[in-house]
């Protein structure tokens, strides 16, 4: 029995050898990158902070900042529900939004807030629609009392006056072609003696609302660009 135990001793330490090595090398910490890996792997971390620090700044940044201009009225102009900036609102009072109207003042050309240096303005009045604001009903309206003189004005449009006696005598109709339906816009002859900064007025339709403009007659030639922002900025404003 000696023999035989002493035959299976060799490979007893042999096993308990290799469990030992294997108890070793799972102790073992893992091996530590050269040098130069380390310098890279820190850059790295280094670049992704600082480009994380700058991505919150910039959120920070743009982010509204709390003042005046920024408060949000609600206003419901028939089914269409708004929220006009404050800075924007053309009405302070409560009596204009419980009509289911809604009123903006504009700066021009900017269609921003209107300010102190403001040299032009833009007033807007949002209200319910009408069959009498429609295009082809204005200007049947009109056409009653037109004069035959023609004759045409900067920006593509034609200038129509009316009869003496009539409810418009003493206003002008600014028409684009060729049938005054993408603008009809009524203005005094007589600028001075209207006694309003914004005498011309044009009525559409625009998003289920009936939109009226008061625009100063010197820039009845932009009446394009004038149209095009009113109308991106009602877009902005509805929810």
């Amino acid at each position: 029995m000696s023999l035989y135990a002493d035959r299976d001793q060799p490979h007893a330490h042999a096993t308990d050898v290799a469990a030992l090595i294997r108890n070793h090398l799972k102790r073992r910490p893992a091996p530590l990158p050269p040098r130069g890996d380390r310098a890279l792997l820190q850059l790295a971390a280094g670049i992704l902070a600082l480009g994380a620090a700058g991505t919150g700044l910039a959120l920070f940044a743009t982010r509204p900042q709390p003042d005046a201009g920024s408060e949000l009225r609600p206003a419901r102009v028939g089914e269409v529900v708004l929220a006009i900036p404050a800075n924007l609102a053309g009405a302070d009072s409560e009596e204009g939004r419980l009509v289911g109207m809604a009123r903006l003042r504009l700066d021009w050309p900017s269609l921003g807030p209107v300010t102190p240096e403001s040299r032009q303005r833009l007033l807007v009045t949002l209200s319910p629609p009408d069959k009498v604001n429609e295009p082809a009903t204005q200007l049947s309206v009109y056409a009653r009392f037109l004069t035959p003189t023609v004759w045409s004005n900067p920006g593509g449009l034609v200038v129509r006056g009316f009869r003496k006696g009539s409810p418009y005598d003493g206003d002008e109709l600014y028409v684009s072609v060729p049938d005054g339906r993408g603008f009809a816009a009524r203005c005094p002859v007589e600028t001075a003696q209207s006694g309003l900064d914004e005498p011309c007025r044009v009525t559409f339709r625009h998003r289920g609302v009936d939109v009226n403009i008061r625009f100063p007659r010197a820039i009845v030639a932009d009446w394009q660009v004038m149209l095009g922002g009113v109308r991106r900025t009602i877009d902005r404003l509805m929810r």
